[in-house]
């Protein structure tokens, strides 16, 4: 008798994952110069860039990174019991912290934040927090299994590069002065795309 496989819709996750992470790390560093070559990247968050350039390519990778998030969290709590839990809450708190933060704009350069830009900034510090946090407790379950140990190694050096990122951008935007922010932040979403994608490449490789 011949029998038929079945594909499962997981085996595009890497694929769809790892471009949407290039694709977010190209808009960080490649639409400030287009925006304006004149703006430092180094002294301006991502967030600055994108509310100058409204639908832009910043806030359209942002989505498109929260959306492969949430489709990495559905594979992955299908997949690994390991993450269920805390771990899922934290991980759809960054997935839709990235797309509320990607559809609703902050203001633009001024001194007074209005109603729509604090519910862009608090929609991304609860993203920027969760996600080390669900590397740090995802570190701690995958120490069980043999097979994972490398993984949870690099997840909780990520997450913790990622939290120290989070604390000094924090720092800058208050009595830093806003000293380095873009610079700050721009290390702090490297760290966190990277333990995204080490997630991802992690879960792939799982069973179905």
């Amino acid at each position: 008798m011949k029998t038929t496989r079945t594909r499962s819709p997981g085996r595009f996750l890497a694929p769809a994952v790892w471009t949407a992470l290039v694709l977010s790390v190209t808009a960080a560093v490649w639409a400030p110069s287009d925006t304006d070559p004149g703006l430092s990247p180094w002294s301006l968050t991502v967030s600055d860039f994108a509310a100058l350039d409204r639908g832009g390519p910043i806030e359209t990778t942002m989505a498109v990174l929260g959306i492969a998030s949430l489709a990495l969290l559905v594979v992955a709590r299908a997949r690994l019991a390991s993450v269920r839990g805390l771990p899922s809450v934290l991980l759809a708190v960054w997935g839709v912290g990235l797309v509320v933060a990607a559809v609703v704009p902050t203001d633009p350069l001024v001194a007074h934040v209005g109603g729509p830009a604090l519910v862009h900034r608090y929609a991304s510090i609860a993203a920027f927090v969760a996600l080390p946090a669900a590397g740090l407790l995802l570190a701690r379950r995958f120490e069980a299994d043999d097979h994972a140990r490398g993984t949870a190694r690099w997840l909780r050096a990520l997450a913790c590069a990622a939290l120290a990122g989070a604390v000094l951008m924090a720092y800058s935007a208050g009595p830093g002065g806003r000293e380095l922010i873009g610079l700050v932040e721009r290390l702090l979403l490297g760290c966190e795309v990277v333990l995204l994608g080490l997630l991802g490449r992690h879960v792939h490789r799982c069973p179905t």
